[in-house]
């Protein structure tokens, strides 16, 4: 036992955690700045070899750039490489707005701060009400009614959940009927069917016996994990599935995103000529899980998975006001028809036990604290007739 002065300790923790997150910043940072040099290379030596601006064969090459560039690159390889012996885990951050931080840059790098093995790269872990990490095994064998389990969305974190007062207000209410619950905190930029397989295999490790329910509830992308990991586990024969009993997906893009897709053909105007070639480089730094949003790719082959058949599933959908129901505006960011999996042919998805639900005068990320969502919860999961009885 330590024979340290409780205040000596906190400070020499508070000490390492910023020493870490100084040695995590400047990894990306200098990670960072040798993509940058790469970059402008590569626009060195296009201006060099002076191809014909339409020349579609012309791919840029660093290589072919003078030698001082690959010298900085390097040397911010090797900066990074240093700081990095001074992080020697996962940084951790426990102020709302470094939280928020670092869960945006997850969704717009996420795949690269993964590859880079920065120690910004979130995984993927459990969360209690104030954000703490869980025991997952310790969580799923408590006695309860059930477990319900939140996913969040691109480029969020369990804190915009946790922060939604009508969120609470359920949480409470879960709570109070016997349930445990949970929220998941993930790397929304790594490719969707990755994060997807990691899940299922950890609801494999901790609910493959029988037991109460579990219920998924996932907002944007992670109503998309939810039907990733369903997929997996159905490819691998998980005993978990079958005690999944709900799954909801509140404004996932089933059928895609419209804005990844503008993004898309915009970022390749840059492949007109080789001259702004090089610069699709800054595009394309938009994680693989952002690009999977294009048309909803949900697996590594790029099949659309169905739906659970024993499973209670809820489609919710909202729009701006009403004239945006029918265009692809919907919420702000998914149509309603993507929401509800339906296109002009009719029904995309199916399932015995599925409900489909569409709210007006909402936005995409007001579904996470908005009453009528939370109400429609209640009436899907039967809660309201339970607290009605207590």
């Amino acid at each position: 036992m330590s024979n340290l002065p409780e205040t000596t300790r906190i400070e020499k923790s508070t000490s390492s955690n910023a020493a870490q997150a100084a040695g995590a910043i400047v990894h990306l940072a200098m990670r960072s700045a040798q993509e940058l040099t790469h970059l402008v290379a590569e626009m060195h030596s296009t201006i060099s070899y002076l191809p014909s601006p339409l020349n579609k064969e012309h791919q840029a090459n660093a290589r072919h750039a003078p030698f001082p560039y690959r010298l900085i690159a390097g040397s911010f390889a090797l900066i990074a490489k240093f700081s990095r012996m001074f992080t020697t885990h996962q940084t951790e951050f426990n102020q709302p707005l470094a939280i928020r931080t670092q869960a945006a840059l997850n969704g717009v790098c996420g795949d690269k701060l993964e590859s880079w093995d920065s120690p910004l790269a979130t995984p993927i872990t459990l969360r209690s009400e104030n954000g703490e990490i869980l025991d997952m095994a310790s969580w799923a064998q408590a006695p309860s009614k059930g477990h319900v389990l939140f996913l969040h969305g691109l480029c969020h974190s369990d804190l915009e959940w946790q922060q939604s007062a009508n969120h609470n207000k359920f949480y409470s209410e879960l709570a109070q009927l016997g349930y445990k619950v949970a929220w998941l905190r993930y790397n929304t930029g790594r490719a969707i069917h990755q994060n997807g397989e990691n899940f299922a295999d950890l609801l494999q490790q901790h609910f493959a016996n029988k037991g109460t329910p579990l219920i998924l509830i996932g907002h944007s992308m992670g109503g998309l994990l939810i039907r990733s990991a369903s997929h997996w586990a159905e490819l691998n024969e998980h005993t978990w599935l079958a005690r999944l009993s709900h799954a909801a997906y509140l404004g996932s893009p089933h059928l895609g995103a419209p804005w990844e897709r503008v993004g898309h053909k915009a970022n390749n105007l840059l492949n007109f000529t080789p001259y702004t070639r090089p610069l699709m480089r800054l595009g394309n730094i938009r994680s693989r899980g952002i690009k999977d949003l294009r048309y909803a790719r949900l697996t590594a082959d790029n099949i659309v998975p169905h739906l659970p058949e024993s499973v209670n599933h809820l489609l919710l959908a909202s729009a701006w006001s009403e004239k945006h129901a029918e265009n692809w505006i919907g919420d702000g960011i998914v149509p309603v028809a993507s929401a509800l999996a339906q296109d002009e042919q009719g029904d995309v998805l199916s399932a015995p036990l599925l409900k489909r639900v569409m709210l007006t005068d909402i936005s995409h990320l007001a579904l996470l604290d908005d009453e009528r969502v939370y109400q429609e919860l209640r009436s899907w999961l039967g809660t309201d007739k339970l607290l009605i009885k207590h």
